[in-house]
């Protein structure tokens, strides 16, 4: 089977790393000789109104990579203490496989998020368990041969027996309940009650190799939504005989091309490509999130994918390790769409470019703390530029580059138009407190750190002016005038003004607490924002409440904001 790479999802992390960079809540610290603060977390897990003895309780981190800080066992009494924790956000959670827990909105995590304080004692954070519905059954084809290893989807209906229109993710401690085993049989626990629609198969959708597929089939044995049979379930029962009969596996099919170079018409050899399903919203072509093959094109440029489906794609150079690897070439392309619709497609021709060099030198002069200083060394330079307005549109990658010993840097395989630079790491713990305060070439400074750069112009002399922010802004909210829907979340980040930008996005805990660390000194809009995602928001979400606050560096500010919601928006 082929290996294949899910490059959008390692992107999407990479660039939150680098975007949020240190606003996330990490429990690293710079290092100093001070004793670390201590916090503890207690509260009950119960069935009901009885105790639930023998329950694991575990404290996780929220940001990437995430990791298990704590966990302990609930008592006779269903009460359990976690100790030892330092501030920071962490996400509680009650480890109970069979049962149900509310599940964060925002996170889709079960449990409570808290944002802890220095040597704090949170007292109250119980756990209500519930018993999990159960759905079974067996999934066979036409010949009456067990379907094996495949994935079935529950659909959530709301009360009409029509789909939720934002639907809730439904995550088991053990991810394989929703497939089959060998004997095509399926058992999905620890299920809320509610109306579901059961179904298997998936008509051969998103940028997936593989050999076959399945059409999509609801539960029973019907490809339209419309006659599919809901199956209710209420609290710890079981409906069992959910059994489907699927159609014959469909078959996939091979794409293959060149890779030249769009000026010699020479083969481009061993860079990466990848391809994602071509969607269409006014008037703009769109490539979603794409998929790559593990090996590069060979000595002829020519590239090969086995096992697409059906339907409409477009297939685009990549650089593999976020553009670190040297040894590719330094190119870019526009996306070239392509169709497969019941025999392999070959020929297909894809025309890079010679990229444009950025370089420049990373100037840490403002940043006296030592520990900070050793840590730029972990750092990257990132750049962004998207495709023109009339090329198919793909979700923004990055070119990268490391930060050498005398802070210098080299941006390579640019596309001409403008670029925007940011700098971070790998995780938010190592990006924490780091931002860009400026940017220059020659004696000009970057509007909105970005760079318009003209075709086959290469740039050199940027200099990255990087500060470290030690400053820290804790605060709460308070609602007045009624109670959020369960489905909303609320964030707190900070706005500057010059350059533009947005610092932060934490969430805030369900005891109304939030921090923000690692910021620089200054004046921000700090912003309470309301998230909805319900299937039924409605308009009655509260508009952004705005204050202004002043960070300093190694001090902690305080800010709390009112949330009414007896307040009426607009006219």
């Amino acid at each position: 089977m082929t290996c294949v790479k899910r490059l959008f999802i390692l992107s999407l992390v990479f660039a939150i790393a680098l975007v949020t960079q240190s606003w996330s809540i990490t429990n690293a610290q710079t290092p100093d000789t001070k004793p670390r603060p201590t916090v503890s977390v207690t509260g009950r897990v119960t069935i009901g109104e009885k105790p639930a003895p023998g329950v694991t309780v575990a404290a996780t981190t929220l940001i990437f990579p995430q990791m298990l800080v704590a966990q302990t066992i609930s008592d006779a009494d269903g009460k359990y203490r976690l100790s030892g924790l330092t501030p920071g956000q962490i996400n509680v959670s009650a480890v109970a496989p069979t049962f149900v827990l509310p599940t964060s909105p925002l996170s889709y995590t079960s449990g409570r998020v808290l944002n802890l304080s220095t040597d704090e004692a949170v007292e109250g954070i119980d756990f209500k368990l519930t018993r999990g519905a159960v759905i079974t059954g067996r999934v066979i084809d036409a010949d009456g041969k067990p379907v094996m290893e495949e994935r079935l989807t529950l659909t959530v209906l709301d009360e009409k027996g029509e789909p939720l229109r934002n639907q809730q993710m439904i995550r088991a401690a053990n991810p394989s309940v929703f497939s089959t085993d060998d004997r095509g049989i399926y058992r999905i626990y620890g299920l809320p009650a509610g109306r579901y629609k059961v179904s298997i198969g998936d008509n051969g959708g998103g940028a997936t190799l593989r050999s076959g597929y399945y059409r999509k089939t609801y539960y029973p044995d019907t490809t339209e939504f419309a006659k599919a049979e809901i199956v209710e379930v209420t609290e710890g029962s079981e409906a069992k005989n959910i059994d489907i009969t699927i159609g014959p596996r469909s078959r996939t099919y091979t794409v293959s091309g060149r890779v030249i170079d769009g000026d010699t018409g020479e083969p481009v050899v061993g860079i990466n490509y990848a391809f994602g399903v071509l969607s269409r919203t006014q008037n703009q072509s769109m490539m979603g999130s794409y998929t790559s093959p593990s090996s590069p094109t060979n000595s002829k440029g020519e590239f090969r994918l086995d096992g697409v489906a059906p339907g409409k794609y477009a297939v685009m150079t990549v650089r593999s390790n976020f553009g670190l690897d040297t040894n590719q070439p330094k190119v870019y392309c526009d996306p070239v769409p392509f169709e497969v619709t019941d025999a392999d497609v070959s020929d297909v021709e894809i025309k890079a470019h010679r990229g444009l060099i950025v370089s420049g030198i990373v100037v840490t002069d403002a940043i006296t703390n030592k520990a900070a200083l050793a840590g730029v060394s972990r750092l990257l330079v990132s750049g962004f530029n998207s495709p023109p307005a009339a090329a198919i549109q793909t979700i923004t990658t990055s070119i990268t580059s490391a930060i050498a010993a005398d802070g210098s840097f080299q941006l390579e395989g640019l596309r001409s138009g403008k670029v925007s630079f940011n700098i971070g790491a790998f995780s938010a713990a190592e990006s924490r407190g780091y931002t860009i305060a400026r940017i220059t070439t020659g004696e000009r400074e970057l509007p909105n750190r970005q760079l318009e750069l003209s075709q086959d112009q290469n740039v050199s002399g940027v200099r990255i002016y990087v500060q470290f922010g030690t400053g820290v802004l804790r605060g709460e909210v308070k609602i007045t005038g009624g109670t959020l829907p369960s489905e909303t979340s609320m964030l707190v980040y900070l706005q500057t003004e010059n350059p533009p930008g947005r610092i932060g996005g934490v969430t805030v805990d369900s005891r109304g607490h939030f921090v923000l660390t690692g910021i620089p000194a200054g004046t921000y809009d700090a912003i309470l924002q309301v998230l909805a995602f319900g299937p039924n928001p409605g308009n009655g979400i509260p508009k952004p409440v705005h204050q202004t606050v002043t960070v300093t560096d190694d001090a902690e500010a305080q800010v709390s904001f009112t949330l009414d919601l007896a307040k009426k928006e607009g006219p």
